[in-house]
């Protein structure tokens, strides 16, 4: 009897186990990921950030090159369902990409299994421009969630450990590390010698790009900061959680002017014209007066806003949860008709569209990329390589 009691303990202990696993391997319906794709494009090749880094040319969508190769994958009980146990990584932020390196942030300290946490593996990669790994900097003791900046011979890069790294390109060393009190997901603004870091302590600090002491600091917000600013003619544009939207000027700190709407702001605004844009994580999209911050106009859309919108000859082009790309008159709000079409099944764009001076460029929580032709109106090539790869 005692065996029989202590096999069925045992098995109920697997049927929970069984039963975690599939409510996280089973997906149903449009959800928000932890992370989802990122991407950007310099010097005609798309940088796609989806677990790997995919280097793809712009004008076709062909893959160049990704990093690491195809993931390995693991033994043992769960080997024929878990996901493949990946050789470094994973990568959710779009690269910075100099003459010589393309810097990776690699966001290793989420990789964990079932079993428990596994490798960190956090920090920043270089790469050569043909995707070979050339460097390492491991000095990072959690995940990188965000793009590194380089300027001027420089690599900054914002880790969820609290800090912000400044490594010198050529020497490899740490110029200098800049602590804050929590994790630091927004991306480093580097503007005139200074560094402005947004953290999720509530902070926006404003750095000496050389010694990384602190020039000023605003702290205002009663909500952390997930994203950089915006810095245009000499202000600093800055989005809180907490719906809190501040002018700043970048050389003081001082306070220009602020307001609050209606909904959590994730995204950096867009400020352009004399205009601020911005979506938010309850479903519209909105645009202030850059002067004074007074509303121009505001409309809903079908669900979370979560990136900057892009602006395109007139028009902004906004990603949207449920899987629309919106489309609004920049000066009015009135809506236009998006050359990507209906809404995505199952999948939602979190990640800001880019336009390189021809396309305009999509990537969707699936992994798909779009290239839009905006002049034409269609889609010019479509994209998968997360499962192009799987597939072969």
């Amino acid at each position: 009897m005692k065996t029989r009691h202590y096999d069925r303990r045992r098995l109920k202990r697997w049927v929970v186990v069984l039963v975690l696993a599939g409510t996280l391997l089973v997906g149903c319906g449009r959800r928000v990921p932890a992370t989802w794709p990122d991407l950007s494009v310099v010097d005609g090749v798309v940088y796609l950030a989806n677990g790997q880094i995919f280097a793809m040319e712009a004008a076709t969508g062909k893959l160049l090159w990704n990093y690491p190769g195809a993931p390995q994958r693991s033994g043992g009980l769960l080997s024929g369902c878990s996901a493949p146990q990946a050789t470094d990584g994973p990568f959710v932020a779009a690269p910075a990409v100099g003459a010589e390196f393309v810097f990776l942030a690699s966001g290793g300290d989420q990789q964990q299994s079932l079993l428990g946490k596994g490798k960190n593996m956090a920090g920043l990669r270089a790469l050569n421009n043909f995707g070979v790994l050339q460097w390492r900097f491991d000095e990072a003791t959690q995940s990188a969630v965000a793009s590194p900046v380089l300027d001027e011979g420089t690599v900054y890069l914002a880790s969820s450990d609290r800090h912000v790294y400044a490594i010198d390109v050529q020497t490899r060393d740490t110029r200098w590390v800049f602590e804050t009190t929590k994790w630091v997901w927004a991306v480093p603004l580097v503007a005139q010698d200074t560094v402005y870091i947004a953290s999720m302590d509530h902070v926006l600090y404003a750095v000496d790009a050389a010694t990384g002491e602190v020039e000023w600091k605003f702290d205002r917000p009663q909500s952390a900061l997930p994203t950089a600013p915006a810095l245009v003619q000499g202000t600093l544009y800055l989005n809180a959680l907490d719906g809190w939207v501040y002018a700043i000027d970048a050389q003081t700190g001082a306070l220009e002017w602020e307001h609050k709407i209606d909904g959590s702001v994730w995204g950096t605004p867009l400020v352009q014209d004399g205009f601020v844009y911005l979506g938010t994580l309850h479903g519209a999209v909105y645009a202030l007066d850059a002067a004074d911050g007074t509303q121009v106009w505001s409309q809903d859309v079908g669900g979370e806003v979560r990136s900057t919108p892009a602006y395109v000859d007139g028009k902004l082009y906004v990603g949207c949860q449920d899987g629309q790309l919106y489309v609004f008159d920049a000066q009015d709000g009135s809506k236009n008709v998006s050359p990507l079409g209906a809404a995505l099944e199952k999948a939602s764009i979190y990640t800001s569209p880019v336009f390189d001076g021809q396309y305009l460029y999509v990537v969707a929580t699936d992994g798909r990329v779009f290239a839009l032709d905006l002049d034409k109106d269609i889609v010019v090539w479509e994209k998968n390589p997360v499962s192009d790869q799987e597939g072969n």
